[in-house]
């Protein structure tokens, strides 16, 4: 079974294809852009060029989005082009139990992510979502989500900086050669990434304390592309999966069609 796989994220939507666990391919776009519903069918036709897909070969659609009003628009265009109603991830249908917490104002980027990282890895789990902003949820040893924090992505805090101040350039996001920066934008790169490695593993440690358990038992998971700059600064063991919230979205359809049937 092929199933197309959209991740709407503030900067990036993220459009997948898995088969049956594996994946085909990943693509993505702007968030930004002023997309209707026959830019979008352009965008899905040329990444199914690309990647030598036929419309017709998709068997399902699911769509996972933290930018609502984007989704009608996604909705009609894929139901337009491959003839599959998609699913919408919502708080209904991914199943993680919460301990006070207001469901209606948590994203589902991150529900997806802990449903996925759950499957894998069973629980207690801190997962760490590395996008546009920096976003932590944890999930307790009897599986529920019981809380996380929100903090400024990578990419964004240095977006900040420059835009902020009035001789700090702008930059991109890169791995750091060392420790400590010698020149302007060493220490900048190195104060978002090294920073956002210390927070990381600060912020695990004392969650395991406070749920009173050792924090190797507390399994870290990281997503997002950036992680990859974050890692190697990292004092506790992390777990990389770079394709979390796709395969989440898979697994949620898969288990939203069993339902039914």
């Amino acid at each position: 079974m092929k199933t197309l796989l959209i991740d709407v994220g503030n900067s990036n939507i993220v459009i997948g294809l898995f088969e049956d666990g594996k994946k085909l391919f990943q693509d993505r776009a702007e968030t930004r852009i002023k997309w209707d519903q026959l830019s979008f069918m352009n965008k899905l036709k040329s990444v199914f060029h690309d990647n030598n897909v036929s419309a017709d070969e998709i068997n399902g659609a699911i769509i996972s989005s933290v930018v609502p009003d984007i989704n009608p628009i996604l909705v009609s265009a894929i139901r337009r082009l491959t003839h599959c109603k998609p699913i919408i991830a919502n708080k209904n249908n991914v199943d993680i139990p919460v301990k006070n917490y207001d469901m209606s104002l948590l994203g589902m980027d991150r529900m997806v992510d802990m449903l996925a990282a759950k499957e894998k890895y069973g629980s207690p789990l801190m997962i760490y979502d590395l996008g546009t902003c920096t976003t932590m949820s944890t999930i307790d040893s009897k599986g529920f989500f019981i809380g996380g924090m929100i903090s400024p992505g990578i990419q964004l805090s240095l977006d900040a900086e420059a835009e902020k101040t009035a001789q700090l350039p702008e930059l991109m996001a890169d791995a750091p050669e060392k420790l400590l920066g010698d020149d302007t934008v060493s220490c900048m790169i190195n104060g978002v990434v090294i920073g956002t490695a210390a927070m990381i593993d600060g912020i695990h440690e004392r969650v395991a304390k406070e749920m009173e358990i050792e924090p190797e038992k507390l399994t870290l998971v990281l997503t997002g592309g950036l992680s990859k700059l974050v890692i190697p600064w990292l004092k506790n063991k992390a777990n990389f999966e770079p394709d979390l919230l796709l395969n989440g979205l898979e697994l949620l359809y898969l288990k939203s069609t069993m339902d039914k049937s």
